[in-house]
């Protein structure tokens, strides 16, 4: 995870973040900030879709999404082919570390008490690989923009 002063980004904000650092992204600013900081913990903290996978869709979002200006054409293929890189990557995500759900990813429901007892457990020994689908999320994107 990335860390700058004090403040600790979740998964979406580090993989942007991270691919950014690498290849300016059209677009990155604080508005970017704000719609990648509710998506850290599986969107909004429900275990559902692992934050560095949102992260990375987002960036290829803010190069090859449409805007709604677009000719009828021009949007049909925009997101025709927005649609095909996501997919390639929640693929390639998904072979990888076998699911893009970040609950079954950690194995605890951190909805729950005991699950955020349980993940915070498991943070202080180490044993979350949180940094390591940002770290891979984000190289992977880094890697096709190039």
């Amino acid at each position: 995870m990335i860390s700058k002063d004090d403040l600790r980004f979740n998964c979406a904000e580090s993989a942007i973040i991270r691919v950014n650092d690498g290849y300016p992204l059209p677009g990155f600013g604080p508005a970017v900030m704000r719609i990648a900081s509710g998506f850290g913990g599986g969107v909004g903290g429900w275990g559902s879709v692992c934050g560095a996978v949102s992260g990375a869709i987002m960036v290829l979002c803010l190069i090859n999404g449409t805007e709604g200006t677009e000719t009828a054409d021009d949007f049909k293929r925009k997101r025709d082919h927005q649609r095909e890189l996501s997919q390639k990557f929640l693929a390639a995500f998904e072979e990888k570390f076998g699911t893009v759900n970040c609950m079954d990813l950690l194995g605890v429901d951190r909805r729950t008490e005991e699950g955020r007892i349980k993940y915070d457990e498991m943070k202080a020994r180490g044993e979350t690989h949180c940094g390591e689908y940002v770290e891979w999320a984000s190289s992977y994107m880094l890697e096709i923009l190039k």
